[in-house]
């Protein structure tokens, strides 16, 4: 005998499935927002298994889909301006430990090298 929890289905799973992504939606909107530091600041690893967890126990409606996937879409968005800003920031470390450094000259072999100081 299969003991294992079954999906609650009809009216009652619908009802489940609304509150559940109505909640996610205003929690990880509220996340994303804060993710500076706030007090939501979760993982969009935790996010994408909330939303597994979703899809898995309820039998959803195609409008129930379409808002999953939507907030998938959201965490993925979110990822990709947080890869960006990463990226920029490197970038602007890198140029300011370049410009501390002073400029290079390559040398007829190719190889950098700093130019001789001036009045030296």
């Amino acid at each position: 005998m299969d003991h294992s929890h079954p999906k609650p289905q009809g009216a009652f799973s619908a009802l489940l499935a609304d509150k559940d992504l109505a909640h996610l939606e205003l929690v990880l909107r509220l996340s994303l927002v804060c993710d500076s530091g706030g007090p939501l600041q979760l993982p969009p690893s935790y996010w994408r298994e909330r939303l597994a967890v979703i899809t898995r126990a309820s039998h959803l409606s195609h409008t129930q889909i379409q808002a999953v996937h939507r907030l998938y879409l959201q965490v993925e968005a979110f990822e990709a301006i947080s890869r960006e800003r990463e990226n920029d920031r490197l970038r602007a470390a890198e140029a300011e430990t370049q410009a501390q450094a002073g400029p290079l000259q390559v040398t007829a072999a190719g190889r950098a090298r700093k130019p001789p100081l001036r009045g030296a």
